[in-house]
């Protein structure tokens, strides 16, 4: 699991409004690398440790029903299909299909390393994020502070590999430092109350993408 959080509030955060506009550009700039997109976007959208997300591998992906889900946890994650297509870009890419980048049980990593078996290094996938604006901390935790806002601990724990303890207090720092701003997610959450843990990931993707613009709406939601 990942490791807990100090238990003091967390001293950097990214905006929204940059995060948006960064999760906007992952999603679209075909100018940045691929890798690059798919970390940023992971990162940006799901609050994921760069350390979790440079040991995804490609068999945590999969295909059902015409949408994509990643497995990080126990429970799989419905992608939005931009997300969706970067990740798979990925998977199929030559170099993540080469026998020398796969793990010791021959599954693909996502995020392959110079090492030969090893995936990339935590300090190489965040310096390649840091040119485009993108620091890991402010970043992850932006993402983590908007998701415990709209979904409870235990549901946050579940899908994202947190320690149970850790999800309780993201939740409790986002109910009283942003409760203003997360209301309206909340009440939506409220009205359409979830019968399972991906049904509550969905409508947490939809009440998150309506609080950009209406542009950027559209692109997380293409």
């Amino acid at each position: 699991m990942v490791p807990s959080i100090p238990r003091q509030q967390p001293s950097q955060l990214m905006d929204e409004e940059g995060r948006w506009k960064l999760l906007k550009r992952c999603l679209t700039d075909s100018s940045m690398a691929l890798d690059t997109r798919a970390a940023g976007a992971l990162i940006l959208l799901f609050g994921l440790h760069a350390s979790h997300v440079r040991h995804l591998t490609a068999t945590q992906l999969t295909r059902r029903d015409g949408n994509s889900y990643l497995a990080v946890d126990r429970h799989p994650i419905l992608l939005p299909p931009r997300l969706a297509s970067l990740l798979h870009q990925l998977a199929e890419a030559p170099h993540t299909r080469a026998a020398l980048t796969r793990t010791n049980r021959g599954e693909p990593w996502l995020f392959p390393g110079l090492v030969p078996g090893r995936p990339t290094s935590q300090t190489g996938l965040s310096s390649k994020l840091l040119p485009h604006g993108i620091d890991t901390r402010p970043a992850r935790n932006a993402a983590l502070v908007a998701l415990a806002g709209d979904l409870p601990a235990p549901v946050l724990a579940s899908i994202l590999g947190l320690h149970p303890n850790t999800a309780v207090r993201w939740s409790g720092f986002a109910k009283t430092s942003w409760a203003d701003y997360l209301a309206a997610g909340a009440h939506d959450m409220r009205r359409h109350p979830s019968k399972n843990v991906q049904d509550g990931v969905a409508r947490l993707l939809q009440a998150e993408t309506r609080r950009t613009t209406a542009t950027d709406s559209e692109t997380i939601g293409q």
